[in-house]
């Protein structure tokens, strides 16, 4: 019973107990008695009417006090439920404008949002963006530096502001912010924290110039801010996260390089596109299923070498190391990688790249190779020069002797020996001299099929019975451009290889074929072009080669052949007449599968030149020949075998000293035998000088060495002919013949 009803109740009581007192003393029937039962009863009336009023105000005090309290739960689980739509919503949705959609609908059923936005702050605190923007009257804003708007006031100060039209112009004309935007009647903003970090402000204003949002709109806004400020937090860092992740994910399977991560011991947990490429397999599960670092590891023990460094040094850099492929085949990579660990420091996996390299390695391999063949090619080719002019005289004058005295004579068996033995020393340099690319001066479209087939004539009776010659030719072949005794040389140096790979006998076969080199092979061949080039292929079963010896085969003087079987110069001519013929050669060998060499040479298609091969009589003359050569030698041989045919001789030590007697006697001088090499003033200079002279100069070039492109170019300024040293009395005198006679 409540503390009101026991007052009431008492006080009836008191009422009733009075009463039964008045009768007892109160006499019936008095006058007195009835004047003073009224007088009792209108004051129980006064007094009960105000015990009545008191109860009733006590009533309505605490009906509105249930009110209050029932709106205020009311209140209280409206802000609930929107506590709860921001977290669930931040869960559902898909992306974070649909977050700044869900949050609007939110704020909107707490209070007047028409009007509202969302501004967030970069990293750096530089710039701003909005977002989410719905307003009456102003058009989203995009990103833009931090200006002194109203947005910025509470982004700087991190404090919540309402501010009405005119408090707003008051803090203007304070010089607190810049006006900007259409002006509303009522501003309200709140800064969104994480921690003590103000990264953003929630804004919602009105038009309306009899609306005012109340302190409680205010201190509404204030809490659901710190929710809606965790909610947006978290869901941009999930963003951010989700987005990295893809990004990651992009990078990872887009990768060029080979991605991959695998645990402590080396085994593969995930790789990328470019890693199941490199190895070869069609998936990643299919590759994850070789799960021991033994199965990707040409060298197991190489290894376990690798994931010792890790654990060692905890990363490597460009750690070179060979793999097998899906079929087998090893693939050279470089490995980039470094351990992770977990909080305790213990090794977790190993992250990091590969690198195929592969073809690089292939490549440098072939460049050095090329580099060591051009600096031994320099070394043989400035020997052979020096070593012709030496065979220049000792050949021209032996020689010479021969043909000026009878088989009887009792000399003529040494001077014999002295020219076989020059001409022997003479083949030795000649083949120096193209592995030094310093040949190739008879250059004409011809059938490589007829090279083969002239060349097979001489093979067939040196080569042993036990060996099967077998040919296959493209007889739908075009012409090659090419000095074809050099290529009848290749031929034949291949070929007497072959024979010596097969002391037991064997099969030796000899095709003939087109080829396109695209751009691919070009990378993997960088002495050839793009284009169609004729193979020439050599083939024997014999005993083949290891890799070690294959990477030796074209040095010069390197040779497995029992000592005086070889000189070890035989393929270093046939790699560099090749390449002087703008080819190239490529070796297919294993040990006791046999070799095949594949020489390929640029396709021409011009219609073949067949050679004159009717021996020039030996004749002389009675012309003027000016020989300029700074071997005296050499000066002097010319001398004596082209005086001794009837030619009138003029000699000069160098090219200044030929250019002045030609100078002098130019109208008395047919011929100019003119040396490519020389101190002062070289052949190339002296040449263009005689031809400023007199334009139709005729000039027999000769030289023991030099370089293709040198030797073309003078040919094509006009210079009618070119002489090899060491050089014989029959081929000088058709020569020197030969441009005489020749129509200007």
């Amino acid at each position: 019973m409540s503390k009101a009803a026991s007052r009431k109740s008492g006080e009836v009581r008191k009422l009733k107990a009075g009463e039964e007192s008045g009768k007892e003393k109160i006499r019936p029937g008095s006058g007195v008695e009835d004047c003073r039962v009224d007088e009792e009863l209108s004051r129980y009336r006064v007094q009960l009417e105000a015990l009545i009023g008191e109860r009733t105000r006590e009533l309505e005090i605490a009906n509105r006090r249930l009110e209050t309290e029932i709106e205020e739960r009311r209140q209280a689980e409206i802000v609930q439920s929107a506590l709860y739509q921001i977290t669930k919503k931040a869960n559902q949705a898909q992306d974070m404008e649909a977050l700044y959609g869900a949050l609007h609908g939110i704020i909107s059923g707490l209070l007047f949002a028409q009007n509202f936005y969302i501004a967030l702050a970069d990293a750096d605190g530089e710039t701003i963006s909005f977002p989410y923007f719905v307003d009456e009257f102003d058009a989203p804003p995009g990103p833009q530096r931090l200006s002194r708007g109203l947005t910025e006031y509470v982004l700087r100060g991190g404090q919540p502001l309402l501010a009405s039209d005119q408090q707003i112009r008051q803090m203007a004309s304070e010089g607190l912010i810049d006006l900007i935007g259409s002006p509303s009647s009522e501003w309200l903003g709140v800064p969104l924290k994480w921690g003590e970090r103000t990264f953003g402000v929630l804004v919602v204003q009105s038009y309306q110039e009899d609306f005012h949002y109340s302190e409680r709109d205010r201190e509404l806004l204030i809490f659901v801010s710190q929710h809606i400020a965790d909610a947006l937090w978290r869901k941009q860092a999930e963003s951010d996260l989700m987005a990295s992740e893809h990004k990651f994910r992009s990078l990872f399977e887009e990768s060029l390089d080979v991605i991959f991560i695998s645990d402590r011991s080396g085994n593969l947990v995930d790789i990328n596109q470019a890693g199941l490429k490199m190895f070869g397999y069609a998936s990643r599960d299919e590759i994850l299923k070789k799960n021991r670092a033994a199965n990707i590891f040409e060298n197991p023990g190489a290894g376990h070498n690798l994931v010792r460094t890790l654990l060692q040094d905890g990363h490597v850099k460009d750690y070179e190391i060979n793999f097998l492929k899906r079929d087998g085949s090893p693939v050279c990579a470089l490995v980039t990688a470094q351990m992770d660990r977990d909080a305790s420091g213990r090794v977790t996996a190993i992250h990091g790249i590969m690198r195929d390299v592969t073809e690089r390695k292939l490549l440098e391999e072939r460049f050095i190779q090329a580099q060591k063949m051009e600096s031994i090619g320099l070394l043989a080719g400035g020997i052979a020069h020096d070593f012709n002019n030496i065979l220049g005289g000792i050949l021209g004058y032996a020689s010479w002797l021969k043909t000026n005295i009878d088989r009887d004579h009792p000399f003529f068996r040494p001077v014999d020996t002295i020219e076989k033995s020059a001409n022997r020393a003479a083949e030795l340099t000649a083949q120096l001299l193209a592995f030094a690319r310093g040949g190739k001066y008879d250059i004409r479209p011809s059938s490589l099929n007829s090279v083969i087939s002239e060349s097979l004539k001489i093979l067939a009776g040196t080569l042993d019975k036990s060996i099967v010659i077998e040919t296959f030719l493209d007889n739908a072949l075009p012409t090659v451009e090419i000095d074809v005794g050099q290529i009848q040389q290749v031929l034949m140096n291949l070929c007497v290889n072959a024979r010596d790979a097969m002391p037991d006998g064997g099969r030796l076969t000899i095709q003939s074929s087109m080829a396109r080199l695209c751009e691919d092979d070009v990378r993997r061949q960088p002495e050839g072009k793009p284009g169609w080039f004729a193979v020439l292929a050599v083939c024997d079963t014999g005993v083949g080669m290891g890799d070690s010896i294959k990477k030796r085969i074209f040095e010069p003087f390197f040779t497995t052949k029992v000592k005086g079987k070889g000189t070890g110069l035989g393929l270093s001519m046939v790699y560099g007449v090749v390449k002087n013929h703008g080819g190239f050669v490529n070796v297919y060998s294993e040990v006791g599968r046999g070799t095949t060499f594949k020489v390929y040479l640029p396709l021409s298609g011009k219609p073949e030149v067949v050679e004159n091969t009717c021996d020039s009589m030996l004749a002389g003359g009675h012309e003027t020949i000016l020989v300029i050569d700074d071997e005296e030698a050499i000066r002097d041989l010319a001398a004596d075998i082209l005086g001794s045919y009837g030619y009138r001789v003029h000699l000069a030590a160098d090219g200044a000293e030929g250019v002045t007697l030609f100078a002098r006697e130019a109208d008395g001088i047919d011929m100019v035998l003119l040396d490519m090499v020389m101190p002062r003033l070289g052949g190339r200079e002296t040449f263009l000088q005689l031809q400023q002279i007199d334009p139709k100069v005729r000039v027999l070039f000769s030289t023991g060495y030099s370089q293709n492109e040198t030797v073309n170019e003078i040919l094509a300024l006009g210079v009618r002919g070119f002489i090899q040293k060491p050089y014989q009395v029959s081929s000088l005198l058709a020569k020197v013949r030969d441009i005489l006679d020749a129509k200007p």
